[in-house]
């Protein structure tokens, strides 16, 4: 019996010896391999961003709505007449005021997302009535470019993906 304990004294020590040496990284099948981006990256997109709100700003909702693209599964296309009237008829209600970034999230060449904050009017301190609201764009880059998308699942093929994370 005592030989039993010490084998699993031994077998105990030896398991805890070998699992303080560094750990490995599970892989897990079907993950995408992680993306390195750039500063030029960042600046382009980033440099979309503010193009797109001194558009607004200038009162050219028809230029801004056109920055917004359309990812169709693995393409980049404008969008339809449709869409573009929708999304300028949004737009025209968030024109002029502040406009924040929150966070730039890169993922993958089509799985990004930025958090814009929306300021829609000052209000006095202690006010409790809300004056903020968010807008996401989903930046793309396709062919070596970056586009404008936004979430949502009118404008986005991939959204239910692209949506989760």
């Amino acid at each position: 019996m005592r030989k039993i304990a010490l084998f699993l004294a031994v077998v105990g020590v030896l398991t805890f010896v070998a699992s303080c040496g560094e750990k490995k990284k599970p892989t897990i099948i079907g993950e995408q391999p992680e993306m390195t981006f750039t500063h030029e990256d960042s600046a382009e997109i980033k440099s979309l961003i503010n193009e797109f709100i001194v558009r607004l700003d200038s009162n050219d909702i028809q230029g801004a709505t056109e920055m917004i693209q359309f990812l169709n599964g693995d393409s980049i296309i404008p969008m339809s007449p449709i869409l573009a009237r929708r999304q300028a008829m949004t737009l025209a209600n968030v024109r002029g005021v502040k406009w924040e970034m929150k966070y730039i999230i890169l993922r993958n060449l089509k799985n990004n997302e930025i958090k814009m904050d929306i300021t829609l009017f000052d209000k006095p301190e202690g006010d409790p009535k809300p004056n903020k609201t968010s807008f996401f764009f989903r930046p793309v880059k396709f062919e070596g470019r970056w586009y404008l998308t936004t979430k949502d699942n009118i404008t986005d093929t991939n959204s239910q993906e692209r949506n989760e994370n």
